[in-house]
């Protein structure tokens, strides 16, 4: 996913095809943007926000065509020692990370734009994520458990993942109802 908007130049990110031409991705790679392009392999589509929470760092993004098979969103926690696949866009290739859950987790931070505390059910993730790597989806068993926020400034070889069923309430309710909040300020980059 490539954005324009809130840099001098382009921000990159990943995602996931959750319906045919609707994408799951972290909300700060999509904050601010202007133009989002996403691409599955040989396939390009133009990509508009059409739900954004800033508190649980998630966004859909709708496609203009199809990009391919969605993904199973899993609905149940997913335990210690837990092993799965990251799938992330790197270097114009999709690439695929190796994870294991280290533990499911509630993650005290900062909104995307770090202006007030939140509280995100997640996971902490042994994976080697790099920037760029954010919104990706990480899969165990087949399904989508988690999209990549970040990595350990502390600890090498440490990440972290939102889960989109517990953090996901305010994004689903604005797909269902066709509106984002009007509080939510899609231009905001700071």
């Amino acid at each position: 996913m490539t954005v324009t908007g809130c840099s001098t130049g382009q921000a990159h990110g990943s995602g996931i095809v959750v319906a045919p031409d609707l994408v799951l991705t972290a909300a700060h790679v999509v904050k601010g943007a202007k133009t989002i392009d996403v691409t599955n392999g040989a396939r390009d589509a133009a990509g508009a926000i059409v739900a954004f929470d800033p508190d649980m760092d998630l966004a859909y993004v709708h496609l203009d065509t199809s990009l391919g098979a969605p993904s199973a969103i899993s609905d149940g926690r997913v335990s210690r020692g837990a092993r799965g696949i990251a799938y992330v866009f790197r270097d114009g290739h999709p690439t695929t990370i190796p994870i294991t859950v280290r533990r499911p987790v509630n993650i005290r931070t900062e909104d995307i734009y770090i202006k007030g505390e939140t509280n995100r059910p997640g996971y902490e993730l042994d994976a080697d994520i790099r920037s760029g790597d954010s919104g990706g989806p990480v899969v165990v068993d087949g399904e989508v458990v988690g999209v990549l926020w970040a990595r350990s400034n502390t600890h090498d070889g440490r990440a972290y993942a939102i889960d989109p069923v517990l953090a996901g309430d305010r994004v689903r309710s604005q797909l269902s109802s066709g509106t984002i909040d009007s509080a939510i300020d899609l231009a905001r980059c700071n």
